[in-house]
This record gives C-alpha cells, sequence and structure tokens, in this order.
C-alpha cells in the first residue's frame, strides 16, 4: 500500500520562505511538540494539499491567509506551497512512478494550482486517485484538534456512521 514518504512546505502559515522538508514513516505518525510550534499547521497543510475545499476548517478565512506574513527579519511570503511525497513502489496509485508527488499552490490572490509529478491537474483527478488508498479529503484522514472530545461525546448513531466510514462500509 502506498504511504506518505515526506511532506515539504514552502511559505506556508508559519513555516516562512525557506523550503521546509518532513520525513513521515510507514503508518501511525504522531505530531508532537510544544505549544506554538506549529504541528496543526502541519495537518492543515496536509488538508490543504489533499484538496480540502474550506479555509475555515484549516483555521483560516480565506486561502490566501495560508501564506506566511513575514517576521523573524524575513518578507511576507508571495505564495504557499504543500508537495506531498507518496511511496508507490506498489503501483497502489495509478501512476507509473514509484515516487507519487502531488503539490498545491496558493497566490496571495487565493487562486490554487494542483499538480501531480510537476504536472498541471484538477482537484478532481488528485481526489480520484486517492480515493482507493484514502478517505475524502474531508474523511477522517487525520484527527484534528476537539475530534477526541467530540468523538466521546456523540451518540451512538452518529459513532456508529464515523466507524462505517472508517471501515470502508458506509455505502
Amino acid at each position: 500500500m502506498s504511504h506518505v514518504s515526506k511532506i515539504e512546505l514552502r511559505g506556508f502559515k508559519s513555516f516562512g520562505n525557506a523550503k521546509v522538508s518532513i520525513p513521515l514513516s510507514r503508518g501511525l505518525t504522531a505530531i508532537v511538540g510544544p505549544n506554538g510550534s506549529g504541528k496543526s499547521n502541519v495537518v492543515d497543510a496536509l488538508c490543504f494539499v489533499l484538496g480540502g475545499m474550506s479555509a475555515k476548517l484549516m483555521r483560516a478565512e480565506r486561502f490566501s491567509d495560508f501564506l506566511f506574513n513575514g517576521g523573524n527579519g524575513q518578507r511576507p511570503a508571495p505564495f504557499a506551497e504543500v508537495l506531498l511525497h507518496f511511496n508507490n513502489e506498489d503501483g497502489a496509485l495509478p501512476i507509473n512512478s514509484t515516487t507519487v508527488v502531488i503539490s498545491r499552490k496558493v497566490d496571495r490572490s487565493g487562486k490554487c494550482v494542483y499538480r501531480i509529478n510537476r504536472k498541471r491537474a484538477s482537484r478532481q483527478e488528485i481526489v480520484d486517485m486517492l480515493s482507493k488508498t484514502m478517505s475524502s479529503p474531508g474523511g477522517y484522514n487525520f484527527i484534528m484538534q476537539g475530534d477526541v472530545d467530540r468523538f466521546i461525546k456523540m451518540d451512538s448513531f452518529d459513532r456508529r456512521v464515523i466507524i462505517d466510514d472508517l471501515a470502508g462500509v458506509a455505502e
């Protein structure tokens, strides 16, 4: 099964103008660190590159708010870009490459451009490509702040809907 091997961020929220590369291992990944270190911004970046449609769900008013605002002697970023590298050695993704890189870039006007292996693509092409290996961009790929508390407090019917979705038997 394909897995994410690396995430790269440039100009995204608190990460500044330099390219930041975060290697990821196969299996469960936990992002830990002190308050204010950017943990939630990494998860926001993952949701963004996977085609998230709501800036508010990624803790912003609009997509242009994802751009680094400057500070600590750095200029504001002209764009924000997130690249997600998939190890595709098993060929689970329908791309003839052992590494598949999907990216999403947003400029100051809020215009977004998606790419698969550097070739321009639509959001739907990315969602379709990943649909066999992941749930939808708004699905349960990530446990966000407050999700555990909300899951514990919900009624058994709503909890079952989530479990069915995770198990792939919801339809």
